[in-house]
């Protein structure tokens, strides 16, 4: 089949508009818990309940959301269209979230926290982000071009969460480390973020049109669209994937903050720590594409993972020491950063999969697998952390945190991550699509579905 190579130039307005969601998510995973506790004084317990109870209503609002991707149709498309309709609701809850009434009681802070972070969370960043990941499988059919695209996708938009997560408090700190200076630095975030969803918006189109032979999108139902996900093994392996893949990235970005202040004493080194894991993680971006035509996706995956927890290893052997630190941080994001290059990738390629297996297309529940995984492993992780943190004691307005609070805060930091890790080496195991994407691809192309049945038989089967 011809492939038809995206510009440059798409590719890249293409990875800005994750750069745009990036800092938002940033925004609400990393920053938030810190800005909650430590600057409005409220309970970790109470912040990490308001967490896990927006995670869930995330959730639901993920499987909604793809049903509506599926069936939206409009001039721009039926996932593009949304990139243009979320820009100005990006920007506002970019900024919502830091305006927390400083002199309420605790009870009104609780729920202006809860209203504002599930606007961002669970309506803006799913109406933007899930459509988005979506627009990957609609810019072209190319198996390649799908890997190149999201290689661009995972170099440039963690360069969003690197800023958010390693610059935010030492900016906040020069302009007075208030409320005052947090919501001045979110003004400036949502800004910037708007400017790179339009020039994604703008340069970015779909290319993939409706199959003729595949099932109409307003003819399936939900719960048969629901079930064809779940026909689809693959699927099911990146969403359990997705899951351990936000719980880590969430636990990292949330305690990395409290990690520097409390067992290194100085919450400014969060910039040293976040720079050596995520600098690598972004090269590694480019370092790993040679080694995919040969090896796979899968199999570079795993030895990303396994990369991944010998950098864990070594932090966990010296935990204080900086130079061992950092060592350890960069041998994570060399492995971590490889696992990002390829992850939407592997999750592109469960479409056809399913498409095939199924008879159904539906790129918007199938992109549910991250948005939904990784939000719900993210928001289950800082929950636990907040109880954690409270549990042992801990205060973000005191002068000192007992030892208690100090040995949870290394333990969330340090130990969590070989459990996630672990856990994503062994699912990517049993991942087997690189092999098979080749008959698959040329069988939709023919018209065949498994088995030799027919587009509406695959689909009854």
């Amino acid at each position: 089949m011809e492939e038809k190579k995206l510009s440059f130039k798409t590719r890249l307005s293409y990875s800005f508009g994750d750069l745009a969601c990036n800092i938002l998510f940033a925004a609400t995973a990393n920053m938030a818990s810190y800005f909650y506790t430590n600057i409005v004084g409220m309970s970790a317990a109470v912040v990490g309940t308001i967490l896990l109870l927006s995670r869930m209503f995330d959730g639901f609002s993920d499987a909604i959301m793809g049903v509506i991707v599926d069936r939206t149709k409009s001039k721009y498309g039926k996932a593009r269209v949304w990139v243009l309709r979320m820009i100005i609701p990006f920007g506002a809850a970019a900024v919502l979230m830091f305006m927390v009434p400083a002199h309420a009681s605790a009870m009104a802070q609780a729920i202006y926290v809860f209203i504002t972070y599930n606007f961002a969370v669970t309506i803006v960043y799913t109406a933007l982000n899930l459509p988005y990941g979506a627009m990957a499988v609609l810019m072209t059919t190319s198996q390649n071009e799908r890997t190149v695209l999201n290689m661009y996708r995972m170099c440039i938009a963690p360069i969003g969460a690197v800023v958010v997560t390693a610059f935010t408090l030492p900016m906040a700190n020069r302009l007075g480390g208030d409320q005052r200076a947090w919501i001045m630095i979110s003004i400036g975030y949502a800004i910037i973020s708007m400017i790179l969803l339009f020039i994604c918006f703008l340069n970015c189109k779909e290319q993939v049109s409706e199959d003729p032979t595949a099932v109409a999108d307003t003819a399936v139902p939900v719960g048969k669209s629901i079930g064809a996900l779940f026909k689809n093994r693959y699927w099911l392996i990146i969403a359990g994937v997705f899951i351990l893949w936000g719980m880590y990235f969430s636990l990292n970005g949330m305690m990395v903050s409290y990690y520097a202040q409390y067992a290194l004493g100085n919450n400014e080194r969060v910039t040293l720590l976040t720079l050596a894991e995520k600098i690598p993680l972004i090269l590694s971006v480019v370092l790993v594409a040679p080694f995919v035509k040969k090896l796979g996706k899968r199999n570079c995956s795993i030895a990303g993972s396994v990369l991944f927890l010998a950098g864990a290893a070594i932090m966990a052997a010296q935990p204080y020491n900086l130079t061992t630190l950092t060592v350890g941080l960069i041998v994570r994001g060399l492995g971590g950063g490889t696992v990002g290059a390829l992850i939407y990738g592997l999750l592109a390629d469960t479409v056809e999969y399913g498409h095939w297996y199924t008879g159904i297309r539906n790129e918007g529940l199938c992109y549910c697998a991250s948005a939904v995984g990784y939000k719900l492993g993210g928001g289950l992780t800082n929950a636990v952390c907040g109880f954690v943190m409270s549990h042992a004691g801990f205060d973000g307005l005191a002068a000192s945190v007992p030892e208690s609070a100090v040995a949870a805060i290394q333990n969330l930091y340090l130990m969590v991550p070989f459990i996630a890790w672990g856990g994503i080496a062994v699912l990517l195991f049993f991942y087997h699509l690189d092999k098979e994407y080749a008959y698959v691809e040329s069988e939709l192309a023919e018209g065949r579905w498994r088995l030799g049945s027919t587009r509406q038989e695959a689909a009854e089967l």
